[in-house]
């Protein structure tokens, strides 16, 4: 059990169950839709229900909530779980369609193996060892693996994931030694290559710079982007369905009349503030405050500057007049001061009567608290250790892992235990009456930071934002933009002639955010819509974190590659650049045909010879030219003399090599490994290259 405990405490079970939860349901009968909600989408024909998905988004925000010990989950964190989920399903989804393909299997042998023998899986091997003796835990995890049915529904089913997670990986791990196996350097090349490393050239270059060619001598027609588009095809591949948004923000922003109207009630507020009676203070801050009072004991350096220095001198009743903190009017009132520990640390008893429920005790409320009253008794007199208490006495159903430790808990963070702590010295022992009537906590202090210098602060905050009227204003100028201009030509020529910033950005079917426009879930729900065609123009407004949004759909880029029309002005520069290199690949072997050396070839096209000395083959950078693989390969195989125009990066050379030189360079076994390695590196793209062939349909906008 202390197995499990350990597992728990650690934050890699909320991010791992959210992606391998999936796993015990995609073996299952994906296909059946049984709550008669649309699917979620499919994988090469497994679906994915709503159910089915809802089940598994659950299960995973409530593994997250249990391994950070919070009640909520934060929007941005939900959407990523329901990302993960989805992400899983796909990848596992392929991964065993190719399993099944090739006959791959874990068997339980290897799972054995993974757990005791000689190959332990290095997860098992991260969160099995002892710390303080880094040993694997052998006996540990045999125990564990005995008592699973003893163990309770959460402890259970996090092993099963963990143990689920580690297959995967070995299955996994099997299909990529299969793709790598298909990746060889043969020897004689290696060697040939090793050849290149161990000798360095002395050379005279010219080079012919592409952009020394102008923009007039350069005529593009279709057949140059055709011929560009078609070697670089790859390039442009699309993973996933995708959307060009055109988009206007219109900020909301308050004007001078609002500022000038929010400083009079601020100053309004400061002058009755003042008046307030202490007992009278917590109501009049949550009724004035866009922030409710917070009875806490804080630092002076949880407050933004000036007010920290402020609190910091402060006594017991200061008032600290109204300033502009951020966005914010804030004025406060220092209610007390004290010196309090920053963090607590406690052990519990829980003795429980038979109003709890769940058959935990037939114990009836007198006898409860004369039991509660004994044990701390016996604590107060030394007659037993707290600990030996707990095994003994306590009610809490994880005592056999936590020894009613409670753990390291910020001042403040112990709830209505809170203040008892705070004011036990350390080894001594309280009885808590829980107000539900369902029994006591005995509770012993055992630890406290150094005490600090804390202090209770009335604060009042105002936030500075527009006025209704403004925000109305804003609105009305962005609906009237939008209605009085429905397609896309209309929306960039009015946004030109109105001076508007248009911004363009691509969006996935699932995408949350655009460029200053964080939540944007709506806009690209609208943009994925089988309604919304190319060109149109969003029929509503959209409000988006104090700002309106107006969209135009400009794109739409299908799965595979995006067509020539679609990349054409993207890469208008790259052809210009290719035809400048025809032609002055085509100057330079004219000159080559008549040229006796490299000086009167560097005469017959009016450039200058440069030399370059101890030109290294796989070096980053050729002399002042900067990058130029190609070239420097053509260098290292050629022995002596002139070569041929070689087209690099940025210009055509015309290389002499007037001598070589031995250098230290590399064994061909080494350059064989590290040759291969570059290859097998490539596996990591397997996933990638799975999904771009695989029949994916994605219909989770439709629900989210």
């Amino acid at each position: 059990m202390g197995i499990i405990g350990s597992i728990r405490k650690h934050s890699w079970v909320a991010v791992l169950l959210v992606g391998i939860a999936i796993i015990a349901f995609i073996l299952g009968d994906l296909t059946k839709n049984k709550g008669g909600m649309p699917d979620m989408g499919s994988v090469n024909g497994e679906t994915m229900t709503r159910q089915r998905f809802d089940e598994l988004v659950e299960r995973a925000e409530t593994n997250y909530k249990m391994n950070q010990q919070v009640a909520q989950i934060p929007a941005e964190m939900q959407s990523r779980i329901r990302e993960s989920v989805w992400a899983e399903f796909v990848e596992e989804t392929l991964f065993e369609e190719q399993a099944a393909k090739l006959g791959l299997q874990v068997t339980s042998d290897e799972m054995g193996d993974m757990y005791t023998g000689k190959f332990i899986h290095p997860l098992l091997r991260q969160y099995f060892t002892n710390p303080q003796t880094g040993v694997y835990d052998t006996l540990g995890v045999r125990r564990t693996l005995e008592n699973l049915n003893a163990m309770d529904t959460n402890q259970r089913m996090q092993w099963v994931d963990l143990e689920k997670a580690v297959k995967k990986d070995r299955m996994q791990q099997k299909y990529a030694s299969l793709v790598l196996s298909g990746f060889y350097m043969p020897k004689t090349l290696a060697e040939k290559v090793a050849a290149y490393t161990k000798e360095v050239s002395n050379i005279r270059v010219v080079a012919m710079p592409f952009q020394s060619v102008s923009d007039d001598e350069v005529t593009l027609g279709d057949a140059d982007y055709k011929k560009y588009y078609d070697e670089h095809k790859n390039e442009f591949r699309v993973y996933e369905e995708l959307r060009s948004i055109e988009y206007i923000v219109y900020p909301v922003n308050p004007t001078a009349a609002d500022l000038a109207e929010i400083e009079a009630g601020v100053k309004k507020t400061w002058e009755e503030f003042q008046t307030v009676e202490d007992e009278e203070i917590p109501y009049f801050v949550n009724g004035e405050s866009h922030r409710s009072y917070d009875s806490s004991y804080v630092k002076s350096s949880s407050f933004r500057a000036p007010m920290d220095a402020q609190i910091e001198a402060a006594s017991a009743g200061t008032m600290i007049e109204p300033a502009i903190v951020g966005n914010e009017w804030m004025m406060a009132k220092v209610m007390a001061t004290a010196m309090r520990p920053d963090s607590l640390r406690a052990s519990v008893i829980y003795v429980f009567n038979n109003k709890v429920g769940g058959n935990i005790t037939t114990r009836s409320e007198e006898q409860a608290k004369h039991l509660a009253d004994s044990v701390l008794a016996m604590l107060n007199a030394n007659r037993i250790s707290f600990e030996d208490a707990v095994e003994q006495f306590s009610d809490d159903p994880q005592k056999g892992e936590t020894h009613g430790d409670m753990n390291w808990q910020l001042d403040g963070g112990y709830g209505v235990l809170n203040e008892q702590i705070v004011n036990t010295p350390v080894g001594g022992h309280f009885i808590y009456e829980r107000p539900d009537g369902i029994g006591y906590f005995i509770v012993k202090v055992t630890d406290k930071t150094p005490a600090t210098k804390k202090f209770r602060v009335a604060l009042i905050t105002r936030e500075i934002e527009p006025s209704k009227a403004t925000n109305d204003a804003v609105y009305t100028t962005a609906h009237k933009f939008a209605s009085q201009n429905r397609t896309m030509k209309s929306f960039e020529a009015s946004a030109q002639q109105e001076n508007l910033q248009v911004r363009t950005e691509r969006v996935a079917k699932m995408s949350e955010t655009l460029p200053g426009v964080s939540n944007a879930r709506e806009i690209v729900r609208w943009a994925f819509n089988k309604e919304t065609q190319k060109g149109a123009v969003t029929d509503q407004v959209y409000e988006c974190d104090g700002a309106y949004v107006i969209a135009t759909l400009q794109d739409i880029y299908q799965k595979g590659y995006a067509t020539l029309e679609q990349v054409r002005p993207m890469i208008e520069q790259d052809v210009r650049r290719e035809k400048k290199a025809e032609l002055q690949l085509a100057r330079a072997e004219e000159a080559a045909k008549v040229a006796k050396d490299i000086n009167s070839f560097a005469s017959k096209v009016n450039m200058p010879v440069d030399t370059l000395d101890s030109v290294a083959y796989g070096s980053n950078y050729f002399g002042k030219f900067g990058m130029e693989p190609k070239v420097q390969s053509v260098v290292a195989a050629t022995k002596s003399g002139m070569t041929n125009p070689v087209k690099g990066a940025s210009a055509v050379y015309m290389i002499q090599v007037d001598s070589k030189a031995p250098a230290e360079g590399m064994e061909a076994e080494m350059m064989r490994m590290q040759l291969e390695q570059g290859y097998r590196n490539k596996v990591r793209q397997i996933t990638d290259v799975l999904r771009l062939k695989a029949d994916i349909e994605d219909t989770r906008n439709e629900h989210f």
